[in-house]
Order: structure tokens, then sequence, then C-alpha cells
């Protein structure tokens, strides 16, 4: 486990959740958001391919989890 303890797969639904969320709210993926989302990828010792993955094989769960925080 890397990450403060999280483990991969932790780590993959967290990045996915920034993007997916960012993507829900601004309907675009900016230059200025895509800056601070390679570091996050970076921190959490992600790729984006890692995360695009994960996003096509869990979109409905994760687009829930962005839902729900929104309440």
């Amino acid at each position: 486990m890397t990450a403060k303890g999280k483990s991969r797969s932790e780590r993959l639904r967290s990045a996915a959740i920034v993007k997916l969320k960012y993507q829900m709210l601004s309907g675009t993926m900016d230059q200025g958001f895509m800056s601070v989302y390679q570091g996050v990828l970076s921190d959490l010792g992600l790729t984006e391919d890692e995360v695009e993955k994960h996003i096509e094989t869990h979109a409905e769960e994760l687009k829930q989890a962005c839902l729900e925080g929104s309440k």
C-alpha cells in the first residue's frame, strides 16, 4: 500500500471520482484541471490509462458516487 495506506483499488477509485466529478460539473477537461490532475495521479502512483480503464469498468458505480457526493 502507498499514498497514506490506501490500496491500489482505493487509489484508482479516488482518482476516477476526481476526474468524473470535474467532468460532470464543468462539462470539459481544461488545461488547468489536467495540470492539477496529473499531480494527483503522481501522488497516487497511477497513470491516466489505469484510471481510464477503471472508469470504463466501473462507470455507473463511479457516477453514482459522484452524484451522492453532491448531496
